[in-house]
């Protein structure tokens, strides 16, 4: 029973390396904005990276679901302007997509002229917040020696 205690507690310690701990911050904001992600792939990629899985957990937790609601703008004008489709159309057309079925939602259409323009978008937006979030917790772990207890 030690052993599994002390497995549990190692898996989800938050005392890391400033590296670390940023890093599962950044991991579980972009998991978080990126639509379809969730806890089990934040976990699963902040131990593959050896990110914190704490932080990562902590921050899928803290934007999961909600900020992709928020993005949706920008990932739209992102997504639009790298394929050359209105930001307005691209958001008309996923609302619309509710109404038509499930047929109708892995048409080539909606596959090509919706969903990669959004997702690229997507992954843009949640890279560059994600980074951004990165690089200032790493300021406050590293330079302002923040200490989680």
């Amino acid at each position: 029973m030690n052993k599994f205690k002390n497995l549990f507690k190692s898996f989800f310690l938050i005392d890391d390396s400033p590296h670390k701990v940023a890093g599962g911050v950044a991991m579980g904001i972009f998991m978080g904005i990126v639509p379809g992600e969730g806890f089990l792939s934040t976990l699963f990629f902040a131990y593959l990276f050896h990110f914190n899985r704490l932080s990562a957990l902590a921050s899928i937790a803290a934007v999961n679901m909600w900020t992709t609601l928020l993005v949706l703008p920008l990932a739209a004008i992102t997504g639009g302007f790298l394929f050359g489709v209105s930001a307005q159309s691209l958001i008309t057309s996923f609302q619309n997509t509710y109404t038509l079925g499930w047929n109708y939602f892995f048409s080539k259409v909606i596959l090509f002229e919706l969903i990669l323009p959004l997702m690229v978008g997507f992954v843009i937006v949640a890279v560059i917040i994600s980074l951004s979030f990165y690089l200032l917790v790493y300021f406050l772990l590293k330079y302002k020696k923040i200490k989680f207890q």
